[in-house]
């Protein structure tokens, strides 16, 4: 073979090796990108699954890979998915060491490099925060209930503990629930005490003034700490100043009769006489009373007690003008309706009316509760006696009984839009069922920013949370979607009625 054939063949060789070394080296260069890229696009999905150090170890292996290729804009994003896992990481710690507004802090900086990552959804890193917020908002009001009982102001410490613990409720904080419920027992437990300690000072002047000669002013102190003891419910105490009461009414008698002139005895045995002869006229009313027939004698019960409620709530101070949001304090828990005593109370069958007490106030005319639960309760708008509430047809005849165009829908999430039907009203009544029980909400719509305001509703005040919707007129809660309230909690069934006033 010739000299220049033989070189030509060693060229053309070492051409082929060049350009099987490129091509080599380019599919070389392609793996390592795509292991780069696959290791930035599975710390983004361990990121939203909040698996933080799966996520870490992906962005680590992705910046190896990122500095042999020289790429910086993918060094940039592994760099950042590293910070973000880092701030997470760090705020978990704080998180598990019961730090929670260092967690909180160390979260939102993560927020910030999140934003930095085009294809990384931050709602995981939102939620966080939110619940965060939840567990600082829920240790200052424990903190400040704690404050309270120090300075001995037990009533507002058991409101604020109460609040703490709807608060530890709406996001499922057993431990805080039990925090919570320990410091509103103790907070009774300390009024109760405080009211004991009270009534006991009551006590000892009525006996000290019983010693003393001046019986009008014992019996003024015995009945003070007579009221206290029969609001704590202490039958034994209760017994004891009916006892030091009666023994005061005596002396007064007997003194009465050492003080009387001849010519008043007479008058005495006119008088025995008189109350002799009622006594007996008495004893024969009841008698024709009690042989008349016995539905008369349950209708008079009924009238009784519902006449009964109407005193007792009347006697009860609202000040007309602040809407009421829990149902479970006072004043709205001492309001009675109904004839079933322990399931007639605010607490329990409470809110319907206090859904149309709200919207009074609402449509500024505003109306005592013990007017609108008499209203309900003469014209049969009760359940049962009460025992279930109220039924929405006694609401809907309320406001038109005032003068104001109503529309009663059932079953409205069938027929029409929650929301755009409560847009177009001045006030909406909803009423819906959930997983114990059912329920009445008033509702407004705030135009000028687009977002509902439902008051006495704990589903609308946990959305209203975990949105970070600014509550700008407590003490409602505000939401974007009465639909998706219903709809998306998987607490709540379906929508019964909605009153839409005009």
């Amino acid at each position: 073979m010739k000299k220049g054939t033989i070189t030509i063949i060693t060229l053309i060789t070492a051409l082929i090796i060049l350009i099987v070394s490129v091509l080599l080296w380019q599919s070389h260069i392609h793996h390592l990108r795509t292991d780069m890229e696959n290791h930035i696009a599975a710390a983004n999905v361990y990121f939203e699954r909040t698996e933080i150090q799966h996520a870490l170890t992906e962005s680590t292996e992705a910046q190896l890979l990122a500095e042999r290729l020289r790429d910086d804009d993918a060094q940039r994003i592994a760099n950042t998915q590293i910070q973000l896992a880092k701030q997470l990481i760090l705020g978990n710690n704080h998180f598990d060491t019961d730090r929670y507004k260092a967690a909180r802090t160390a979260y939102l900086q993560s927020l910030e490099y999140a934003f930095d990552l085009d294809a990384l959804n931050p709602d995981f890193i939102f939620d966080l925060i939110a619940i965060m917020d939840n567990y600082i908002h829920f240790y200052a009001l424990m903190e400040h209930a704690d404050r309270m009982i120090a300075s001995e102001r037990f009533d507002d410490a058991l409101t604020l503990y109460q609040d703490a613990f709807l608060v530890a409720v709406s996001f499922f904080f057993v431990d805080g629930k039990m925090l919570a419920i320990d410091g509103m027992t103790h907070a009774e437990e300390l009024i109760i005490a405080a009211k004991r300690a009270q009534a006991g000072a009551f006590e000892a002047q009525g006996t000290a003034s019983f010693h003393s000669g001046n019986y009008d002013e014992s019996i003024a102190h015995f009945q003070r700490a007579l009221y206290i003891y029969q609001e704590l419910g202490d039958s034994r105490s209760v017994h004891s100043i009916h006892t030091n009461i009666d023994l005061v009414e005596r002396r007064i008698e007997e003194r009465r009769r050492q003080a009387l002139q001849a010519e008043q005895e007479a008058l005495e045995i006119l008088e025995a006489l008189t109350a002799e002869t009622a006594a007996s006229a008495a004893a024969q009313d009841n008698a024709l009373r009690d042989a008349q027939d016995g539905s008369e004698a349950t209708v008079r019960d009924e009238s009784e007690a519902l006449s009964s409620n109407y005193e007792h709530n009347r006697s009860i101070f609202f000040d007309l003008n602040t809407l009421i949001n829990n149902q479970a304090l006072p004043p709205a828990n001492q309001i009675r309706m109904g004839t079933h005593p322990g399931l007639n109370e605010g607490w329990y069958n409470g809110c319907g009316w206090i859904s149309a007490y709200n919207a009074l106030i609402i449509l500024e005319s505003p109306m005592h509760p013990a007017e609108i639960v008499n209203h309900f309760e003469t014209r049969r708008g009760t359940v049962l006696g009460g025992m279930f509430g109220t039924f929405p047809h006694a609401i809907e005849g309320l406001f038109r009984a005032l003068g104001y165009d109503v529309n009663h829908v059932l079953f409205p999430q069938r027929s029409l839009n929650l929301d755009d039907a409560i847009r177009n009203s001045r006030v909406s009544i909803l009423a819906y069922t959930h997983t114990r029980a059912a329920h009445f909400i008033a509702i407004v719509y705030r135009a000028e920013d687009g977002l509902f305001v439902v008051y006495n509703d704990s589903f609308a005040r946990q959305r209203s949370a975990a949105l970070g919707l600014e509550n700008a007129h407590p003490p409602g809660a505000t939401i974007d979607s009465v639909t998706e309230l219903i709809r998306d909690n998987p607490d709540m069934l379906f929508s019964f009625s909605l009153i839409v006033i005009s």
